[in-house]
């Protein structure tokens, strides 16, 4: 937990305002003794109370929270207001077809904060979000969307048809991994079709795995398969254009 630091940058922002810590705190609505008490006994402070002040001195959340390694943090983080409840989850990756990489998941040290809406029913799953760089979905999810995602095994089930899931398929041969997102068609046989939804006529084929419980394809000459995780969100810069009739 890297406290000296978080304390570096708010006394950076405080001087800037040129106002001293206990009027910042008074004006972020929270003790005024909180940045002292802080320095004084080096525990982790409420995260609530760090967005208040984030907002008080008029500047970014992350660029406190990013000052603590995520490792201070729990799996994930509820914040309630009379409102709404937040969630601090962590972008962990990318999805990106056709791009093979040793490592899937980021350096912990790389992960980066993201406060989601609650969800109420994956309240108590264990959500991490992965960030778009294809087009390989982008009919659901553009490029530059990030979503929010369940792993299956925490979910304890298998996944459903008609499921937009992450899909890992491993290559023994050069040891790399690609992660995907596909929407899932479970046909009568038993077959499960993992489908592209794009525009992109790059992305127009399914992977086919075999007859399986485990939703898991293992072979010696073409890439294993594994349905990693479900996507229960997403989120994306649109600006909306709607003609209405008169």
């Amino acid at each position: 937990m890297n406290i000296k630091k978080l304390l570096f940058n708010i006394e950076n922002i405080i001087k800037e305002k040129n106002i001293s810590e206990r009027k910042a705190c008074i004006n972020a609505g929270i003790s005024p003794d909180f940045i002292r008490d802080m320095r004084r006994n080096g525990n982790f402070p409420k995260v609530d109370k760090l967005i208040k002040l984030a907002n008080s001195l008029n500047v970014s959340i992350d660029y406190f929270l990013n000052a603590l390694n995520p490792q201070s943090f729990p799996p994930s983080l509820t914040l309630k207001n009379p409102f709404i409840s937040l969630k601090i989850i962590y972008i962990k990756g990318n999805i990106e077809a056709s791009q093979w990489i040793q490592k899937v998941e980021w350096p912990q040290s790389e992960w980066i904060i993201f406060p989601i809406p609650e969800n109420p029913e994956f309240k108590n799953a264990k959500s991490f979000a992965l960030n778009i760089r294809d087009e390989s979905m982008n009919l659901l999810y553009p490029k530059g969307s990030i979503i929010i995602a369940v792993n299956f095994s925490d979910l304890e089930r298998a996944p459903k048809d008609g499921e937009c899931v992450v899909t890992i398929r491993y290559d023994k041969l050069t040891n790399c991994y690609e992660q995907t997102l596909k929407i899932v068609e479970i046909k009568e046989n038993g077959k499960i079709f993992l489908w592209p939804y794009s525009n992109n006529p790059n992305f127009t084929h399914p992977i086919i795995l075999p007859r399986s419980n485990s939703f898991h394809s293992k072979n010696n000459i073409t890439p294993s398969v594994t349905i990693q995780s479900l996507v229960i969100g997403c989120y994306h810069n649109t600006i909306q254009r709607i003609k209405l009739q008169n």
